[in-house]
This record gives structure tokens, sequence and C-alpha cells, in this order.
């Protein structure tokens, strides 16, 4: 079970709203405080208000307006200690100077608590 700390708000971002509920509801069911959404833009402009308040994001890697890498690079300029989940369905970066964890979809629901929890546990 996640701990309940400022720690566990987690921001999940990917443009199908189907795959942001499943995720949201899987963490927030084990414990995680979760906030979605499905605009890259919108998410970013959520999280200049409050930078520290967040300690993980997971994201799709494609999305229009701003992909997940971009939007994991802008991310850590306003807050250097957010991990970054990448989740495609295609892209392998080459250029992740911030070594981002990537993985691909489809991806278990079971599989991205276990990540989840594994990311947060080297905040500890």
């Amino acid at each position: 079970m996640a701990i309940e700390t400022e720690k566990s708000i987690l921001i999940v971002v990917d443009d199908e709203a189907d795959l942001v509920n499943l995720f949201s509801e899987a963490l927030t069911s084990h414990g995680y405080s979760v906030i979605g959404f499905t605009d890259p833009i919108a998410a970013l402009s959520h999280v200049k208000q409050e930078p520290f308040k967040y300690n993980l994001l997971i994201t799709d890697y494609r999305m229009p307006k701003l992909n997940g890498y971009e939007l994991g690079l802008k991310l850590k300029e306003l807050n250097n200690n957010i991990k970054v989940i990448l989740i495609s369905a295609y892209e392998n970066i080459e250029d992740n100077k911030l070594n981002f964890k990537l993985y691909h979809k489809p991806i278990p629901v079971k599989k991205l608590i276990a990540i989840v929890d594994d990311q947060l546990k080297m905040n500890e």
C-alpha cells in the first residue's frame, strides 16, 4: 500500500481519456492521490501553480501540442526531483538525457503499480 504523504501525489497525462481513467483509478485504489489530464498543456499549467506538490509524472509519449518527453523536461525545469515515466506504443527515445523510464504499451495495470511503487521508494 502506498504511503500517505505528499510524495504520493501523481500526475497522469495521456490524450486517451480511457487510459487516464484506468491508470488513475488503479493507482488511487492502491492508495495514491492522482490527478489526470488528457491535455499536456493543461497539465503543465496546473503543475506550474504548485510544482513541488507532485513527485511523479506518468505520461504518454505521443500526444498533440506537447509530447510526453517535452512535458517531462518542462516539469523537471520546475521541480528537478519529479520522476518521469514515459509510456509509448512506438518510440524508443534516442536523446533521453535525463534517463526517463520508458515502457511500451500496452502496460498491465499491476505492472504500472509496481513500477510506481519502485520509483517512489527511491525517494524515501
